[in-house]
């Protein structure tokens, strides 16, 4: 009963917290596929998303489920990576896979914070995606002394974040979360390829961002500092417009994956089977 109880609980945080995260990245995708096409004019970034959504009474109930979402990630994924439920091990690729959970989970509480800031917050951020916030925060570290270390701390970071969770999705030990009895052996290479195309794309905006921020300390130039419109904008502008179609879907197929891990998200770790 006990056993039954703390699986109950498990599941709910998983289902809250996939379905919350797989709505932010769908929408982000998609609105970066509609600027892309001048259908809308920026805004593919989490805060500017959640400001739009607190315009209207509905938008705010689900700023304040994806909040929650985000909260029970954040303990599911620490659970995660400290419990180690799926028995992946303390050998270096086990101990990476569970680092890439708790690193995972920094990028959880970064949403739930631009969304308790677009609900509470009297400064909101733009809708079209211009990083005003992040950038006047970034210029107020760089007067301090020893600013510049602390702004490329913050983006090594998030480039370590970025390697990481590539190396992540390429593992593909991670798709041992998921119930394997729930697919046949074709339906997981596609949920494979589906979660790979959202790691990488992920990887490849936290990279950009990082980057940025480590290049805005070496220039003092808060301008420099990129969110994850901003990054989008990089992308079209100096990699292709290939490119920026390509990231955009893989951020939706991120989005999708959060939906089926949801649904089918093993919390027990009796299923453990490796795909591929």
């Amino acid at each position: 009963m006990e056993r039954e109880k703390k699986r109950n609980i498990l599941k709910a945080l998983t289902l809250i917290g996939c379905f919350s995260t797989g709505i932010i990245y769908v929408s982000i995708g998609v609105i970066a596929l509609l600027s892309f096409m001048r259908l809308k004019r920026g805004g593919a970034d989490e805060s500017s998303f959640f400001v739009l959504l607190n315009g209207s009474v509905a938008g705010s109930i689900v700023n304040w489920i994806i909040i929650a979402g985000a909260v029970c990630f954040i303990i599911w994924r620490f659970y995660e990576a400290f419990e180690d439920p799926y028995k992946v091990g303390n050998d270096a690729k086990g101990i990476l896979l569970r680092t890439g959970a708790a690193f995972s989970s920094g990028a959880d509480a970064l949403i739930a914070l631009s969304a308790l800031s677009a609900v509470f917050s009297t400064k909101k951020a733009p809708v079209t995606g211009v990083p005003v916030q992040q950038r006047e925060m970034v210029g107020k570290v760089l007067q301090w002394h020893g600013g510049h270390i602390v702004i490329i701390a913050i983006g090594v970071i998030v480039l370590l974040t970025a390697i990481v969770l590539m190396l992540y999705g390429l593992s593909k030990r991670f798709t041992e979360t998921i119930r394997s009895d729930d697919f046949s052996k074709r339906q997981h290479y596609i949920v494979h390829s589906i979660a790979y195309a959202g790691y990488f794309s992920r990887g490849v905006i936290l990279g950009i961002i990082g980057f940025f921020f480590v290049k805005s300390a070496i220039t003092n130039d808060a301008n420099d500092v990129v969110n994850t419109d901003k990054a989008f904008n990089f992308i079209g502008e100096h990699i292709g417009h290939p490119w920026f179609i390509l990231v955009a879907a893989g951020t939706i197929s991120y989005g999708v994956y959060m939906f089926i891990l949801g649904l089918h998200y093993d919390v027990s770790g009796d299923q453990k089977r490796q795909v591929g």
